[in-house]
């Protein structure tokens, strides 16, 4: 039997220890769109509302009411049909009945953190050797992570937009039109535990 003395272990632990008390901290980073965001421009959901029915898809059941038809003379020459604001448009060939629009998910926030992992270790790993601070440390993950959200919401293109949506904002990225939900995704360091969007 060989008998096998390890010196300084004990030291070596309790330092360990001490670094991990260090760090130990009841704040948390929370990356997404915060309460503070407010609502969207048109007033009628708030920003983080209509970034968890992008996250989840939603079912809307629309009263009707909208009209459509040819928005000039030229697209009724062509039999483009599109949906009119009231009294707009060239020629109104009816209005919408009571239906359901089905918003599919695509999911941005998940996948997106999930994306700035590599990152967020590298930042963890950095912050701990600059001997920065928790809330140091957590500030720059956010910062990170956050960015990463936004770089892949950028990116994504399935599902794709329907045809009429993307003639009416002229792009075929899902999740963005003026951008400014992408801008409203930012990350908030606090005391946890984290209560905000759970409910």
């Amino acid at each position: 039997m060989i008998d096998l003395t390890i010196h300084g272990l004990q030291e070596l632990q309790d330092e360990l220890a001490k670094e991990l008390n260090a760090l130990k901290s009841d704040k948390v980073v929370t990356i997404g769109i915060h309460e503070e965001a407010g609502n969207v421009e048109s007033g009628d959901i708030t920003m983080a509302g209509l970034g968890a029915t992008h996250e989840f898809g939603a079912e809307i059941k629309h009263p009707g009411g909208t009209s459509y038809g040819y928005a000039s003379k030229a697209a009724a020459d062509r039999d483009e049909v599109r949906f009119l604001k009231a009294g707009a448009g060239y020629m109104q060939l009816g209005v919408t009945q009571p239906h359901t629009i089905d918003i599919p998910a695509r999911p941005w926030l998940e996948p997106g953190v999930a994306s700035a992992t590599p990152e967020v270790l590298l930042t963890i790993q950095d912050g701990m050797e600059a001997g920065q601070s928790m809330d140091q440390i957590l500030e720059a993950v956010g910062a990170v992570a956050a960015g990463k959200v936004k770089v892949y919401m950028t990116d994504l293109k399935t599902p794709p937009n329907a045809a009429s949506t993307i003639r009416k904002k002229g792009s075929n990225n899902p999740l963005i039109d003026s951008g400014a939900m992408r801008q409203s995704v930012t990350h908030k360091v606090s005391v946890g535990p984290v209560t905000e969007g759970l409910e």
